[in-house]
């Protein structure tokens, strides 16, 4: 059966100690803290750095079996203006990862082009071999790229849409249906229970689809995402 996970935008924050984490949790241990709580999470510390091996392995020594990580791709293949080289970098980053094993989710491509840049997008996709080969491939991308040739060019490559929910665009207007899972990231300041509702409703719909969805709550320094994360979580088991 397809299944929802729902988590955050990272987890190590200093900030959600006594919010979030108990008092006195130090840093080495908020990821096994997170992991009995949450089956998911988006990892930024790739895209500022290709991670080491053993970093990613003491990662799933933390975390429990069938969690799963959502590695942001390396700003040298999302953000560096030309593209001379980006497969390499691809493939240099993809090995990095391969070190989280079975703990490897999607993998988030956030491209920062206002208007499409199909060149890279093409090449992008290209370079990463396809699932089960490859890991699943999550664009997040703004909305004038929503087109028939950028929906085509990623259905061709079993790569998914990513759907941004933020309080400049309310209607989230990026469709769920593209793509072999449903990759969501939730932007808001403040989710009230008519939000989250209404979020568990579409996800619900994913799942008798039969499609898996991520779901990310953003960062926020009050603790708030966790809160909206296990809310979200609660109403989806209530069905």
């Amino acid at each position: 059966m397809a299944g929802v996970y729902v988590g955050t935008s990272g987890w190590s924050y200093p900030e959600w100690v006594g919010r979030f984490y108990p008092n006195g949790t130090s840093a080495a241990r908020m990821l096994d803290f997170y992991g009995r709580r949450f089956p998911t999470v988006e990892a930024h510390a790739t895209y500022r750095r290709l991670p080491a091996a053993s970093a990613l392995e003491r990662w799933r020594t933390q975390v429990p079996p069938g969690f799963r990580f959502a590695p942001k791709a390396h700003m040298g293949i999302s953000h560096r203006r030309d593209l001379e080289g980006v497969e390499d970098r691809v493939a240099a980053f993809l090995t990095a990862i391969a070190a989280l094993g079975e703990s490897r989710g999607p993998v988030l491509f956030s491209l920062p082009h206002h208007d499409p840049d199909l060149d890279r997008l093409e090449r992008i996709l290209a370079a990463i071999p396809p699932p089960p080969a490859g890991p699943v491939a999550a664009f997040e991308l703004g909305p004038n790229w929503y087109t028939s040739d950028v929906i085509r060019r990623l259905e061709d490559h079993d790569a998914t849409l990513v759907v941004v929910d933020s309080d400049a665009e309310r209607e989230a207007r990026a469709p769920l249906t593209v793509g072999p899972l449903a990759y969501v990231r939730l932007r808001r300041q403040r989710y009230d229970r008519a939000a989250l509702e209404a979020w568990a409703d579409r996800l619900a719909k994913v799942q008798a689809d039969g499609r898996d969805s991520y779901v990310y709550v953003k960062h926020d320094d009050q603790g708030d995402g966790p809160r909206y994360a296990r809310r979200l979580t609660e109403l989806l088991a209530r069905g």
